[in-house]
């Protein structure tokens, strides 16, 4: 077909349209349709399209897991001094009913719930189900933010009003976990709004890549031969050539055309290859955006920026990156705690190193009494000394008990020792 024929054809008409939400209600499709604006790769972008591209959905899953999955403690703060309570409270240890009620989700799965919001729209919400007697919160329900309409009081008390599905809700009874956002910001920021340029090249490519090997428009090579050639003989000659010279058993064999016919091979075109780069390259983009090291990803040439070994591209990650998150859900849930109760994530599970060196630890910390044999033990699950040996900090380091906690004396086993060894007292 001519370009004048191309150019002078009928195109349907291309609508633009905002995607329905994930939670189904049409009220929570934002009213200025920045999410599913369309960016000028000509793909639209919202939370459920940037989960599509490969890079982004890993991201999410990375850290959502990574934070979800971390312990989480309810701690008594005397002075310096921390004291894990056991057990924990309700809203630490079970906040959304999900261990003895199989309809509610368990902590990890709501707190992985809580990330994904924060991850794709900037803000993650909860309402609270049920208090105790003195007014503390102790079931929670993960909200999904279509649902959750946020802003300020119209009378300039500088209070957030909240609105489920149009009702207004009591502020008290919304617990808001809210990420990156400007001052005087009632909400905060979503990363997917802000860099949809970004992910829409993304996705930009790999529908590129898709439509380039789906619909099959790169040919290997062609045939010429001199003349025309009815359907019929060019369908022949084509079969004929392919059962000659396609397939393993044909590779690397020599070939003969006769009748003036010619092959002529054809390459990819280093446009037509350039989208793997630059996919390449988004995948780098997006890390950078949500703060992954990009060897989580699979850019395992880009390691060493993130650190050395295992223990120090965790450390850097663990710092610049999870911490932040991990604060807010620390920040949120010390505020439903009385004080001097804090919730805390133990962090320690992502900086355990090797074998070797967790015993190189172990061994300073033992020496220079911080730590208990019974507290070691339990860094390596393991169960404590039987009658509390390993509870005493001062036990000599190559003894699992001292003598005395065997009732035994000690100068009568120093001598014992020394006559064995055949020196006198």
């Amino acid at each position: 077909m001519s370009l004048l024929r191309r150019a002078s054809r009928t195109r349907p008409e291309r609508r633009f349209y905002a995607p329905q939400s994930s939670a189904g209600d049409p009220w929570a499709i934002p009213s200025n349709g920045s999410l599913a604006a369309f960016t000028p790769s000509g793909v639209p972008v919202t939370e459920d399209t940037a989960m599509s591209l490969l890079a982004v959905a890993a991201c999410v899953r990375i850290l959502s897991t990574k934070v979800a999955g971390l312990p989480f403690d309810a701690i008594r703060m005397r002075g310096p001094l921390r004291e894990n309570i056991d057990p924990a409270p309700i809203i630490v240890g079970d906040p959304f009913g999900g261990t003895n009620n199989t309809a509610y989700p368990s902590r990890r799965v709501g707190f992985g719930q809580l990330m994904v919001s924060l991850l794709l729209r900037g803000n993650g919400y909860c309402l609270v189900l049920a208090r105790d007697t003195l007014g503390r919160p102790t079931r929670l329900q993960v909200l999904h933010p279509d649902r959750v309409r946020c802003g300020w009081a119209p009378d300039g008390s500088g209070q957030r009003v909240y609105q489920i599905n149009r009702k207004p809700v009591p502020t008290e009874n919304i617990v808001h976990l809210m990420g990156m956002s400007h001052p005087e910001a009632a909400t905060g920021m979503s990363l997917i709004a802000y860099a949809r340029n970004a992910i829409s090249l993304g996705l930009a490519a790999e529908e590129f890549g898709g439509r380039f090997f789906g619909n099959g428009a790169h040919m290997s090579g062609i045939l010429e031969v001199p003349g025309d050639l009815d359907k019929e003989r060019a369908r022949a000659l084509k079969e004929s050539f392919t059962a000659s010279h396609a397939g393993l058993q044909n590779a690397h064999a020599i070939g003969v055309l006769s009748g003036g016919a010619q092959f002529k091979p054809i390459s990819v075109s280093p446009e037509d290859a350039q989208f793997l780069g630059t996919r390449q390259a988004q995948n780098l983009d997006i890390a950078m955006l949500f703060g992954v090291p990009p060897h989580m990803l699979g850019q395992v040439d880009r390691t060493t920026s993130w650190g050395t070994g295992i223990e120090q591209q965790s450390l850097g990650f663990l710092r610049y990156t999870l911490e932040a998150w991990t604060g807010l859900f620390e920040d949120a849930w010390s505020a439903m705690l009385p004080r001097p109760h804090v919730a805390a994530f133990d962090l320690d599970a992502l900086l355990r190193t090797d074998t070797a060196g967790r015993f190189a630890v172990y061994t300073q910390a033992r020496t220079a009494g911080i730590m208990t044999q019974d507290e070691i033990r339990a860094r390596e699950n393991l169960a404590p000394l039987p009658d509390g040996k390993g509870a005493d900090i001062n036990a000599p380091l190559n003894s699992s008990a001292s003598p005395k906690a065997d009732g035994a004396d000690p100068g009568a086993a120093s001598a014992k020792s020394d006559a064995a060894s055949g020196m006198e007292p």
